[in-house]
Parts: C-alpha cells; sequence; structure tokens
C-alpha cells in the first residue's frame, strides 16, 4: 500500500520526560522495597522518543509541545536538538516544569511505568488553534495521548483539515471513548495489545485475539490500524486484510521505548517515501533494536543500523 503525497516531515507531539529508570531481578510487591544499584537518568516520554526516532531515521522533525524553565526541561530541549529535532516551537510555561517518569525494568526486560506529565499537560487546544500554520500540507502528524485528549483531537481535526497523513499512537488508552468524528479523521492507529483490548473491550493475547480487535478498530472508522504485540511481533489490517509483521529475534535487556521507537520508525519510514508494508517491516526491526540498549533516547538505533536489517 503506498501512501502519495507525504514531503518528508513530520511534527510530533506527545509528551516530553526525564526518565528515572531503575533495573532490578524482579518488581516490587505492593508494600515491598526492592533495592537496587542500577539506576540512571534518560531523556523520555513518548512524544520526545518517536520525535527523535523518526529524526534518527530519516525525518524532518519539528516537536509542538510545552515545558518548564527547570533544569530538566532544558535537558530535555538540548538533547532534541543534539538528535536533529527542531524545537523552536515548543512553548514555554515559566511556572511549571518538565515532565518526569519513573521506570522499573526487571530481568525479562518487561517495564513498569509511571509519570507527571508537568508542562505537557498545560499545552491548549486553542494554543493548537494560535499555531495552525505548524500543520502543513504533506506532513505527518505523529502524537500519543500523553498530553490533553481535548489538545490531541484538535490537533488531528487541525492536521486533517490541512492535509496532513495522521498516526495516532494511543497510549496510554483514553479513559473516555474517542469523539466520534476522530477516528475517520486518523490514517494509522497503532496501540499495543494493552491499549487494543481497553479501546476494543476485546481481550488482546495473541494474533488471532488482535485480528478480532483490529476489525472492531476498523468498523469504528480507523484507515489502517496497527496492533503490536510485543515479542510475538505485530499485526496490521490495511484493505481488509490482516497483514503480520514478525518480530525481529536479538537479546533484548529493555523495552522501554520499543513502542515509540515502533511509532517514530513507522513514521519516518512513510515520511520518506516507504509504502505501508515496508514501514511496518522497518518499524519491527528498528524497535527490536532499540531494545538491545538501555534507556530510552539513548537506545534509538541509527539508520545505517537499521538498514543493514532491512
Amino acid at each position: 500500500m503506498n501512501i502519495v503525497g507525504l514531503n518528508g516531515k513530520i511534527i510530533s507531539m506527545g509528551s516530553i520526560n526525564m526518565d528515572l529508570v531503575m533495573f532490578m531481578d524482579r518488581f516490587p510487591e505492593p508494600g515491598e522495597t526492592v533495592v537496587t544499584d542500577n539506576f540512571s537518568t534518560f531523556p523520555g516520554g513518548k512524544g520526545g522518543n518517536q520525535g527523535v526516532t523518526a529524526s534518527v531515521l530519516g525525518g524532518k522533525v519539528k516537536y509542538f509541545g510545552k515545558l518548564g524553565e527547570d533544569a530538566f526541561s532544558l535537558q530535555l530541549k538540548k538533547a532534541l536538538n543534539e538528535r536533529g529535532v527542531d524545537t523552536a516551537s515548543i512553548l514555554v510555561d515559566k511556572t511549571s516544569t518538565a515532565g518526569i517518569a519513573i521506570i522499573l525494568v526487571n530481568k525479562q526486560s518487561q517495564n513498569l511505568i509511571s509519570f507527571t506529565p508537568g508542562a505537557n499537560a498545560l499545552l491548549t487546544p486553542e494554543e493548537v488553534r494560535e499555531h495552525k500554520e505548524l500543520f502543513e500540507t504533506g506532513a505527518i502528524l505523529l502524537s500519543s495521548m500523553e498530553i490533553n485528549p481535548e489538545t490531541v483531537y484538535e490537533s488531528i481535526r487541525i492536521a486533517n483539515e490541512n492535509g496532513m497523513f495522521i498516526i495516532l499512537d494511543p497510549a496510554p488508552a483514553p479513559k473516555e471513548k474517542f469523539p466520534e468524528d476522530i477516528p475517520a479523521l486518523v490514517n494509522i492507529i497503532k496501540p499495543n495489545e494493552t491499549e487494543a483490548s481497553f479501546i476494543t473491550g476485546i481481550k488482546v493475547t495473541d494474533f488471532v485475539s488482535a485480528e478480532l480487535a483490529l476489525k472492531s478498530l476498523s468498523r469504528m472508522g480507523f484507515l489502517y490500524p496497527i496492533i503490536t504485540l510485543g515479542e510475538q511481533g505485530s499485526i496490521a489490517y490495511i484493505d481488509g486484510k490482516s497483514v503480520r509483521i514478525p518480530p525481529y529475534k536479538v537479546e533484548s535487556i529493555d523495552s522501554t521505548a520499543a513502542g515509540d521507537v515502533f511509532s517514530g520508525a513507522l513514521a519516518a519510514s512513510l515520511a520518506t517515501g516507504g509504502n505501508l508494508e515496508e514501514a511496518l517491516n522497518f518499524a519491527s526491526i528498528a524497535a527490536a533494536l532499540c531494545t538491545t540498549v538501555k534507556g530510552a533516547q539513548s537506545s534509538i538505533p541509527s539508520l545505517a543500523q537499521v538498514r543493514a536489517l532491512f
């Protein structure tokens, strides 16, 4: 499936967080303390991770969001700039801070994540409308749900009006149903199995249940639904047919950013001329490679690394 009319540009929206990461043998039970001496800080947040991935893998990326003036905010903006992301459109709220994510990673490379959004949550639908010139015809809007849902939905509406291609990573899954007009405006929705289960009401555990959820998403109005299934790979629903994308096998040590890298790589491949099937395989390789390195943005593979396996 060829996607025509794209110009290589991507607007990334979502959140920019500083990730505080602890690696441990196992997760603590409620009320239990598990001691570890393996702690690191990494730039992260779904919007930041996806934007940096898309930039590193060939897209021309602008980040549109909001930060504070604290030390973490300054570090995060610098990290985006260093990876080629245009930060001129980041707004500043002097009363707030950067988002902070606390991430626990166990020996199986599974993760538990909790975060406080900080200034990310303060970007408003009104500010989106005030900056609608950012939403260029032929560009891709790549957004997650870590910011105000109404801000995301307004971005989708303006992007659609302006002839953009829209990729929505519904993470975390919205607490309320999508507004009636949104599904038909979104070109690609890319939940993981947990988010797909929440959105559709179908428990997704394997390719069979994922296919049922894909059909449900399609009936809602989403044009190209894709569900990622971790180590099992991913599955897409394209023109009435299910397409399975096998996983690329690696020695995984940290899956923290795998979903974000998949989304960013998918956007970069489409923006630079890849068809949808090619983009899915490109994204699968990039996501697998990122799990072989600790951290979020620090784990994003280079374009050369992905191409060597593509």
